[in-house]
């Protein structure tokens, strides 16, 4: 099983290992060196999105470079993946033998997997990827009881909260499903997902600046159907996802889709013969993996049923936790845990039927295995989204200028959305580099433009400071444009060059007025004249943040990093008692 999920990892992920650089697309940006910010922890005020994985990524490119990093994370990621599949197969049905490979096939080479590292997005992937530890932690709080099983629930509840809010959702649910009815084993459950999640709970709770989209997110993040079969048959396989430019050609086939649909149906009745063969413990498992998968689907259909998405859109605006559910498909992920254990007992039990005269099901179960990878050849390397690139040297030197000056506040031009298509990185847009590359506060329009169905959807802006820089951006002159920005603190404009020459001209003729520092590269970095006066007090939304709101970050990350201290030492002397015990 090893074997399988390294020659599986080195499958999608070979771009990276024969070329350096870095792989930039979609929400996947790392940097050389990411310089520490309040932001990365979640003590700027603005919603907490990558807390605190930031934080750990900014920490770690200290020592290590961004595209070494990236590699590790990634590699790391499907490799833990893999293995925590397996561990919570044999769990279930310890005589799964070498079946568990169709378990590890199913659960790293699906379209969910593709579509979301086509996005770019790593930190949801890594979360999904850790799910098996989740729901391993809660059937051993099942089946030997939440003192057992609690430092098992503690990491893995807390190593997918630092991946991404939403990874951490998914993963407090998957064990909540799995240890319910039992009260206590619940409350117990609730209690240490509230405290892994703290990092980013506490900072959204206080973000009272920040304004959650909600308007029309919930049609625009809906699930898609990528072939004639419709949305229903793509979520069915682990497909559907919002952004239908990512989708695999091959998933716009009806007969793909439909073979995919019947690997699922296969892979049910699967999990009903685990659920026979079991014991109590695997039995009940089993039957919550089955019923996460069904909620799992549920949610990720709320917003295609007739008038879904505008009742999400209503509730989000008075209840704003909801709004973390507007990808809806994203939340599909757990449903692939039943469908790995149901692809294993389809193996063994085609493998146990295939006595002298009947040898032909020995290939229909080597057909189970590699199904997942048949009906989506286009992940083999990295689904098109890891094609390495080197920054310009450009972007050094504007970090090394600002890093020179006093407190640097620089806006990001131009003011049209959060994601780039920068002429050395030709193959993708990708989330502006700027505010991870540079020093001091960068802010970035943080609007998100989406092109569907042929119309432009804006998604609008959440950011505080970014609000107030559009207003300032406004001024009808560039005199005029330099002096609001210099109110809020601004310091500096960046321009990021336009590949197309003509809207590189007009914009630079529309920058605040300033004097040109760093030109290279497509970039064009200007500081902008002192203020006249002291900066108005709306300087606190882009510069700063509140003690109050600093101290409660803190904190949170101290609990939480205590906790999960706390079970690891735990877990290592539990161990080393373990084989003190085998040695005697």
């Amino acid at each position: 099983m090893p074997a399988v999920t390294v020659v599986v990892t080195v499958a999608v992920l070979a771009p990276l290992l024969v070329r350096g650089g870095y792989a930039l697309v979609g929400d996947m940006v790392f940097v050389p060196h990411q310089p520490w910010k309040a932001a990365w922890w979640g003590g700027d005020g603005a919603l907490p999105r990558a807390v605190p994985m930031d934080a750990l990524v900014s920490i770690v490119t200290q020592l290590l470079p961004g595209w070494v990093l990236q590699r590790v994370l990634l590699l790391g990621a499907f490799l833990a993946g893999g293995l925590g599949i397996g561990r919570l197969v044999r769990a279930l049905r310890p005589d799964a033998g070498l079946a568990v490979v169709a378990a590890v096939t199913l659960y790293l080479w699906n379209p969910w997997v593709h579509d979301h590292l086509a996005m770019g997005q790593w930190a949801i992937l890594a979360g999904y990827l850790l799910l098996p530890y989740a729901a391993l932690a809660a059937h051993r709080v099942r089946a030997d009881g939440v003192r057992a099983g609690a430092p098992g629930l503690v990491l893995a509840l807390t190593a997918a909260a630092v991946c991404s809010p939403a990874s951490g959702v998914m993963a407090v649910l998957t064990a909540l499903v799995l240890v319910l009815p039992r009260r206590a084993d619940a409350a117990a459950t609730l209690a240490v997902g509230a405290i892994a999640n703290l990092p980013w709970l506490v900072p959204s709770a206080a973000a009272t600046g920040a304004r959650v989209s909600t308007g029309g997110v919930f049609a625009a993040f809906a699930p898609r159907g990528e072939s004639d079969l419709g949305v229903v048959a793509s979520l069915l396989s682990l497909g559907g996802t919002w952004k239908t430019s990512v989708a695999a050609p091959e998933r716009g086939s009806a007969v793909i889709v439909g073979l995919a649909v019947l690997l699922t149906l296969t892979c049910l009745v699967g999990a009903a013969l685990a659920r026979r063969r079991g014991d109590d413990a695997a039995r009940a498992t089993v039957d919550r993996l089955a019923v996460l998968a069904l909620l799992a689907l549920a949610i990720a259909l709320l917003p295609v049923l007739p008038g879904g998405a505008g009742v999400l859109d209503d509730l989000a605006g008075s209840v704003p936790g909801l709004a973390l559910f507007r990808d809806a498909e994203r939340y599909l992920a757990p449903a692939a845990l039943v469908l790995a254990v149901g692809a294993v007992d389809v193996v063994r039990d085609l493998l146990d039927r295939a006595v002298p005269g009947r040898g032909s099901l020995r290939a229909a179960a080597a057909l189970v295995v590699v199904a997942p990878v048949l009906f989506l050849p286009s992940l083999a390397g990295g689904a098109g989204a890891l094609d390495p690139v080197d920054y310009p040297p450009g972007w050094d030197a504007v970090a090394d200028r600002l890093a020179a000056a006093d407190a640097p506040v620089t806006v990001v031009l131009p003011w049209e959305g959060n994601y780039r298509g920068f002429a050395w990185n030709p193959e993708h847009a990708v989330l502006d580099p700027a505010p991870r590359y540079l020093p001091g506060t960068v802010v970035i329009d943080d609007r998100l433009v989406l092109q569907q169905e042929g119309r432009t959807v804006v998604v609008p802006s959440e950011d505080p400071a970014a609000r107030a820089v559009d207003a300032a951006l406004g001024a009808t002159t560039p005199q005029a444009r330099a002096a609001a920005l210099a109110d809020l603190g601004v310091t500096h404009v960046l321009l990021e060059t336009p590949q197309d020459a003509a809207a590189a001209a007009d914009q630079r003729a529309d920058l605040p007025a300033g004097t040109d520092v760093v030109e290279a590269d497509g970039l064009l970095l200007r500081a902008l004249p002192p203020p006249s006066a002291a900066p108005a007090s709306t300087e606190r939304i882009i510069t700063g943040s509140s003690v109050r709101l600093r101290f409660s970050v803190g904190v949170s990350n101290a609990l939480t990093s205590l906790l999960a201290g706390v079970m690891v030492v735990v877990t290592s002397r539990r161990a080393g008692l373990g084989r003190d015990r085998r040695r005697r």
